[in-house]
């Protein structure tokens, strides 16, 4: 027979081609993610040199090497899983000549089986990118559905016949398996009760949560069910602001009790030298006896670590490493490795990581923190400080597979809210409801004092926020998101609301009086029992024995940060905004990412400050040729300060200026209005 005669087709040639096909792979993804990334990569923060020059001289070097080693390893795996099931299953009922085709059919449907569900899985992926249009369609769908039974059926079926070859066959896949299903899943759930320490201190932050967005608060839609029942038992202040609409900024204020120009936080990605982090509270509670965890799911411009005086931060890494793989790391097969909880330790830097939407799970986030909890010692009180980041721009895009009910919840003045950002929301809703079970189950609710808060709003122009015709027009321009005003309650009014639970209960109301996120420090400490008033706090105590009568008749302060032109738009352009940030920032020694010292003043200088007291605002827009206006909150009429009808303008020149005496821009109007 000429089958007989025929040269054979050498076993190991089968390994070789797989090889070369998963390396082909690589590279073929690696050109598109260069592509797509290209004008980020050149402007990342750097040392010296070129980019990859900066990242390789750094701390970064490690990070970048074992995720290149895990990405090499997973395609190898790849490779000799498809070479064992073709050898086992098809080459031998294939003549020699048959058996190229026939494996690189196989490689082929398996690499297209497996970017189908990464695009249906991860839609903002690079393979979301490519086959998104693909898997819109009905039988398109059908066809990968069949794709998936085929691949999974030639799975089962090479498993069964190496199992019954032979014995150590046998202990490797039950190895695998275990491997596989049981980090982070255990069959019990283990309840603890209530010990006899002293009260937990839960901070729950909801990044961009705009009040009005809840049903509470007259929004014609409910989002955010879980965290609506908390509020319902908490003491909710209806006039809250924020010290600064952006993340870092504003955790800093939280965690210190102090206004900006004091704690030094005066934009994202300031160095930590020109921080004050030993005012963070959570030194205070670790000095009392208190387990401190901090924990946040972005961490790429809020860089908030154990000096702040936490025993542990349950976040992804952060600096350059992050960033770069956060941009080159965007891999078929590592993107459905991120689903599994061994990606904690094999992919620390993407796991659970808000910043790195395109591949963001949020039950990734929740499990890192149901660990952490299981972890807390029992004989010890914590002080947590958990923030969401769902609700963050980049909002979350819909499921390629499903209608979305987002859309047809926007109506009367909310129908040019953002469904993405409902959507957004509803995710974040879920991660607390999912954390007040895990404290639930660890005991930690029984006899606790939880906070809920967010660091800032979010701005999307709408109508209902828009400013009345003929009213002065808000220094600064409109702009979109948030961190670029001072005045916009769609970006400075934020949630504020804490119960307690135990002997010392809170009960649950409406608060008026005029609060501000340098409260929760103070508040916090008189409330855990360590008397608060000792403390270098800015802000008030709210609540509790030691709770300190501030009315509202209270000057309050809000600044912008630094906001450049390509962020003053609807849809931001990420290159776009490194274009205009790029030369700012630099590459430190160990890998963090910061503003240049010689930066910091232009950004300090370029922003808008207000000073609240009632319904009124002194601000300016930050820019030196601008003179100080009065703005009505409620009525958003403005006028020159000069101008203005019967306001407390002494009253809040003489704060703004006492307040950011320490500007060089401020110090100079003050001079010269006085």
């Amino acid at each position: 027979m000429k089958y007989r005669d025929e040269k054979e087709f050498h076993p190991l040639l089968i390994y070789v081609i797989s090889l070369s096909w998963s390396v082909g792979w690589v590279f073929i993804q690696c050109y598109l993610l260069y592509q797509r990334e290209i004008e980020i990569l050149r402007k990342l923060p750097r040392t010296s040199g070129t980019v990859w020059q900066s990242v390789l001289s750094s701390p970064a070097t490690l990070a970048m090497g074992r995720f290149g080693l895990l990405v090499f390893l997973v395609h190898l795996a790849f490779a000799f899983l498809n070479a064992s099931i073709f050898q086992t299953l098809f080459a031998s009922r294939l003549q020699p000549r048959q058996q190229v085709v026939a494996l690189l059919g196989q490689l082929l449907l398996a690499t297209l089986t497996l970017s189908l569900c990464a695009a249906w899985l991860f839609p903002g992926s690079l393979m979301g990118d490519q086959l998104a249009l693909v898997l819109m369609r009905l039988s398109n769908q059908v066809v990968a559905g069949v794709l998936v039974v085929a691949v999974m059926a030639a799975l089962s079926a090479w498993l069964w016949i190496k199992w019954q070859q032979s014995g150590r066959v046998r202990v490797t896949i039950v190895s695998i398996a275990m491997a596989c299903l049981l980090p982070g899943w255990s069959p019990w759930k283990s309840v603890r009760g209530e010990s006899a320490r002293g009260p937990d201190v839960i901070v729950i932050g909801v990044d961009s949560l705009r009040p009005d967005h809840l049903a509470r608060n007259g929004a014609p839609f409910t989002v955010m069910p879980n965290l609506e029942r908390l509020l319902d038992q908490s003491v909710v202040f209806t006039d809250t602001l924020s010290t600064q609409p952006h993340t870092f900024p504003s955790t800093v204020s939280i965690l210190t009790g102090q206004w900006p120009v004091t704690n030094g936080a005066r934009g994202n990605l300031f160095s930590p030298q020109l921080v004050d982090r030993q005012q963070s509270v959570a030194h205070r509670f670790a000095e009392a006896g208190y387990e401190t965890v901090f924990a946040m799911d972005e961490t790429r411009f809020a860089n908030i670590d154990t000096t702040y005086g936490f025993n542990e931060v349950l976040s992804p890494e952060f600096g350059v490493a992050e960033m770069a793989i956060g941009l080159v790391g965007d891999n078929v097969l590592t993107n459905l490795l991120s689903l599994h909880p061994v990606a904690l330790w094999l992919m620390p830097e993407i796991y659970g990581n808000r910043a790195i939407s395109q591949v963001y799970r949020p039950d990734s986030f929740s499990r890192r923190l149901r660990n952490g909890i299981d972890d807390l010692s029992e004989d010890k009180p914590v002080f947590l400080y958990v923030h969401f980041c769902a609700g963050h721009w980049p909002y979350e895009l819909p499921h390629l597979y499903q209608k979305d009910r987002f859309d047809a919840m926007k109506t009367g003045a909310f129908s040019d809210t953002k469904s993405g950002y409902l959507r957004a929301l509803g995710t974040a809703d879920l991660q607390v409801q999912d954390l007040l079970q895990s404290l639930q189950e660890a005991g930690r609710l029984e006899n606790s004092v939880i906070t809920v808060l967010s660091d800032h709003g979010e701005d999307f122009d709408l109508q209902k926020d828009l400013w009345p015709e003929g009213a002065i027009n808000v220094p600064g321009g409109i702009v979109h998101g948030h961190g670029g005003s001072a005045i916009r309650s769609s970006q400075v009014s934020v949630m504020l609301a804490i119960s307690s639970r135990g002997d010392n209960g809170l009960g649950s109301g409406i608060s008026q009086v005029s609060a501000s996120l340098v409260d929760v420090a103070p508040t916090l400490h008189s409330l855990a029992g360590l008397s608060a008033q000792a403390a270098s706090y800015e802000g008030h105590i709210l609540l509790g024995e030691e709770r300190e009568d501030v009315g509202i008749d209270r000057v309050r302060f809000v600044e912008s940060s630094y906001f450049p032109g390509s962020l003053r738009k609807s849809t931001i352009e990420e290159a776009a905004v490194l274009r205009d940030m790029a030369e700012m920032y630099r590459l430190g020694a160990d890998g963090r990412v910061v503003v240049k010292d010689a930066w910091v003043p232009y950004q300090i200088e370029n922003r808008q400050r207000a000073a609240y007291l009632g319904d009124w605002v002194m601000m300016t827009s930050g820019e030196s040729d601008e003179d100080l206006v009065l703005i009505n909150r409620v009525s958003r009429q403005g006028w020159r300060a000069d101008q203005a009808p019967a306001a407390p303008i002494e009253v809040l020149t003489r704060a703004w200026c006492e307040h950011w005496k320490v500007d060089e821009v401020a110090e100079q109007y003050c001079q010269a209005s006085s």
